[in-house]
Formats: C-alpha cells, structure tokens, sequence
C-alpha cells in the first residue's frame, strides 16, 4: 500500500465568471521513502494540489476525490478537525520563507513551539532539539541563531529554518513547493541537495514542486507533469527523459539550458499563455501552443492513457510516434497548426541568434 494516494482529486473556485477550475481529476500514488517531481508553469494546479493535501485551502474552496495518507481519509480527518497530522506526519516548505516565519518571533521560538504543541516537549528539550535541527540543515553557530530574528538571516539561512522548523517532529511526507524560487542560483543547489539528503537520512517522502524539469532530473523517482489544472504526462524519471511523449514535456524541456549549447544560443521558447481556467473549452487544453495540434485536438480533450510500466500521457498525436510526427510534418508544410499556431517562430533547438 502506498504512503499517499491521490484519486481523481478536483478542486474549484467558484468567481463571477463561473467556476474556476484548478485541479481537474489528479491521481497518483507516492512510496515511502520516494520523491514525486510535480513540473508545471504557473497556473498549472501544482501549488493547488499541494494546499489541498495539507488543508491549506479556503473554506469556498470545492474539493472532490479521494485522498489517503497511510489507509487514514486526509479529507475525513480534515472535516474531524485533527491537529497532530499536518505539522507532524506531512509538512511542508513553501517557496519564500519570510511567508512561514513570524517576524517577530526569534528563530528559536519558531522551532520550538511545534514541538512543545505536538510532541509535549518541554522548554529545555525544545531549545535543545532546534539546535540539533538547526545544525542538521547546516546552519552555522547554531545557538546563536536561536536568538536572532528572520530578518537577521539571510535568505538561504531563512529557507533552512523553515526546513528545520518541517523537519521537528519526525514527517513521514515533506511537501517543498518551488523552495529555491526567491534564493540565487549558488544557493539553490545547496537547498535541493539538502533537502535531498535530509530525505534519504530520515526515509521520508517528498513531494518536490517546480516549473524547472533540470531540477527534479536527479532527486525525483517519479515525475507528474501538469498543466492547466490536469496531468499531461506521468512516468519514472528515467522513463520520462528517455521516451517523453507529450509535446508540453518536450516544450519545458526546450526552455532550459544545456551545457553543450554555443554561446548566445537560441531557447525554443513556449508561445502564448496558459489558457484560462475558468473557459478551457472540449478541447485540449494545451493546443493553443502546440506544434504537433491535428483536427482531433480541437474539438476532444485527450483523456489520459496508460502506455505501460507506469507510463502515462494525455494526448492525440504524441510526441515520437507515427501520428505525433505526421501531425508536425503537416504543420510545418502548412506554415500554421488546426489552432492557428504560426509554425515560423519555431527553430532548432540550440540554433544561434
């Protein structure tokens, strides 16, 4: 039995436009022990996803489907009001800690108080266990930091309190929602190997949210990619890299750099902007911006098909099959995709400016 299972999960925002769909029919399993990369743009559903698991959302919020931490209904205990889950068994580190820190509450403080509440330790144990946590997230002259404010710490310093402040009372499932975002690039390499490590160490899960493919290449087991609120395409790592099929995998692929690209190369960059939540429309959601769109991806929205081994993807003309390559060759011959796509933005990845 897995550690979590998400089934169907769907979540909405009712606005005066109608209903906002956020997340439309999510499901996956995590291990423990395991790491899940969910990869998406903004607007994708993947912080959505995140808040709905640590009951982080609205009380308007609309929730559907079923959610399963250990054989326990995460919702159930939700509506039952229990206070020992979330903060201790699942926890979770949001991008920019100055938004989980008090400021005016020292660090010391910070970590101490879930383990006083949850766990009933007592003044000196808690003092003493957030040293011992500050020293793990590698946090120089930890006593000393037990007595400074956030705003005395850098940012990296920063993000790992709110890592240590995740870690007090033992978590089975780690939630890191895009936990580098607001840290440079030396420092955000520090981080995810951190986190990384800490999650190795102690056995636990981790659920690593990013817009950025590169990041979860090495550290995840298994990889969701989202877009629009649904899952395009779901696989082992390894998997995924070797035999992507859908063409928003291929396109977040494109925009990263790669080591062996000349000097002032050129990114394929996306066109356009995700589609609107609130209007998707029948068709596939990401047709809009898609160079392999046929005549089927207009009207009927793909529904998401296992190709064996744990391997799944939701669309019509997938990337590296017979109709994926012949729905691109009739779209670079036509000059436009069925979706009104001018192909002639399009060149080779790599090629220079």
């Amino acid at each position: 039995m897995p550690l979590l299972s998400v089934a169907d999960l769907r979540v909405g925002f009712a606005t005066q436009r109608g209903l906002l769909r956020a997340v439309d029919g999510v499901s996956f399993d995590l291990a423990e022990g395991q790491t899940l990369g969910i990869v998406g743009e903004s607007g994708s559903g993947k912080s959505v996803t995140a808040k709905t698991l640590m009951n982080l959302l609205p009380s308007y919020a609309r929730v559907d489907g079923s959610i399963t931490f250990d054989g326990r209904d995460v919702r159930a205990m939700a509506s039952e009001g229990e206070r020992h889950f979330w903060g201790v068994e699942m926890t979770m580190v949001f991008q920019d800690p100055m938004t989980s820190l008090n400021p005016v509450k020292k660090v010391g403080e910070q970590i101490a108080e879930s383990l006083r509440v949850h766990l009933k330790r007592s003044r000196k144990e808690a003092r003493d266990e957030a040293v011992d946590l500050l020293q793990q997230v590698g946090i120089p002259e930890p006593k000393k930091r037990l007595t400074q404010y956030p705003h005395e710490l850098s940012g990296g310093l920063r993000q790992r309190v709110v890592i240590a402040m995740s870690l007090a009372c033992s978590p089975r499932l780690l939630i890191a929602d895009e936990p580098t975002t607001a840290l440079d690039v030396t420092v955000q390499k520090h981080i995810l190997d951190l986190l990384d490590e800490l999650r190795e160490e102690r056995g636990m899960a981790m659920i690593l949210i990013t817009h950025d493919l590169g990041v979860v290449k090495g550290r995840a087991d298994k990889i969701m990619v989202m877009y629009a609120g649904r899952t395009m395409e779901q696989a082992d790592t390894t998997t995924l890299f070797s035999e992507m099929h859908h063409p928003y995998t291929e396109a977040l692929l494109e925009t990263i750099p790669r080591i062996d690209m000349a000097s002032h190369a050129r990114l394929v960059p996306i066109p356009g902007s995700p589609p609107d939540a609130v209007d998707l429309g029948p068709g596939c959601p990401f047709a809009q911006r898609c160079r392999y769109c046929s005549e089927a991806c207009i009207p009927d929205r793909p529904d998401l098909k296992q190709l064996g081994h744990g391997h799944a993807c939701a669309c019509h003309t997938p990337v590296g099959t017979g109709s994926g390559t012949a729905a691109h060759m009739a779209n670079q011959n036509s000059g436009v995709t069925p979706a009104g796509l001018d192909m002639g933005m399009f060149s080779p990845v790599g090629e220079e400016a």
